[in-house]
């Protein structure tokens, strides 16, 4: 876990080995860890997403090592967990963690962090909130799926919109949904993280985002800026692992849009 990626996007964060992951004073900010994993700081707390540190998924190699080793996050406020999926909610992984953190995650899932012996778990269904701080979480939908074994099936993938002086939106693993044009309607975004990859076959997109997908999603939110995640560490579908970034990219040179919309590469900070 010692793979570093230089700050080439917004400098202001500084780590080394070791050493924890330090934001500026007063700076919001994120940090793209890799997969669905984003160190997020806004209004002085930090939270993650989706963690996720293992080397391998199941007998998948993971392609990209994450961009901030687990020692060196700074300490958390909170874990939000979008939904059941080995990839998203990892237990070996959220064994790191210390068992008074808040964890938000959908309801009938609490179980399993139950069991670990966190003891702030805080189960939420589709307009659902809590608050942490002086940040309000608040859960909507997506279009996925849920099980994570043959026998937990009841739980319903979530996104979540965190809302302090900036608002973020974290959408988890989706395909495109129509819902995505209420929450825009509803909220105004300033930085959305929607998923990018793991869209073929075709019949993969009723669940899952292709990069113009994702941007299409973004203008239904209405979202400021986007930041992809979902991409690059595994290739659990049919396209080359490096597809979804690259196809980004070339979106992103032909409609012109960056820096409304910004590929990150692990390791790499946005400010809010």
């Amino acid at each position: 876990m010692g793979f570093r990626t230089e700050l080439s996007i917004e400098r202001g964060a500084c780590y080394g080995s070791g050493t924890p992951l330090c934001f500026a004073q007063r700076e919001n900010a994120a940090v793209f860890i890799g997969h669905s994993t984003v160190l997020v700081r806004l209004d002085e707390q930090n939270f993650l997403t989706d963690p996720f540190y293992l080397k391998r998924l199941y007998i998948l190699k993971r392609h990209k090592a994450p961009g901030v080793p687990l020692p060196d996050l700074p300490p958390l406020n909170f874990i939000l967990i979008s939904h059941g999926h080995l990839d998203h909610m990892d237990l070996e992984t959220l064994n790191f963690f210390p068992r008074h953190l808040p964890v938000v995650l959908p309801e009938k899932l609490e179980g399993y962090l139950n069991d670990l012996g966190f003891s702030d778990v805080r189960p939420l269904s589709w307009g659902g909130r809590t608050d942490i701080g002086p940040l309000v979480i608040l859960a909507l939908p997506v279009k996925h799926f849920p099980g994570r074994s043959l026998c937990e099936t009841q739980s319903v993938p979530q996104s979540y919109l965190v809302q302090g002086t900036k608002t973020i939106y974290f959408g988890g693993d989706s395909g495109l949904t129509q819902e995505f044009r209420q929450i825009g309607t509803n909220y105004s975004i300033d930085l959305a993280f929607l998923p990018i990859g793991h869209y073929r076959p075709a019949s993969f997109r009723s669940v899952h985002m292709s990069p113009e997908d994702a941007l299409e999603a973004m203008e239904m939110l209405r979202a400021k800026r986007m930041v992809p995640i979902h991409w690059g560490a595994f290739r659990l579908s049919l396209e080359p692992v490096e597809e979804p970034a690259r196809r980004f990219l070339h979106l992103l040179e032909e409609r012109r849009i960056n820096p409304k919309a910004i590929l990150l590469q692990p390791g790499e900070k946005i400010l809010i």
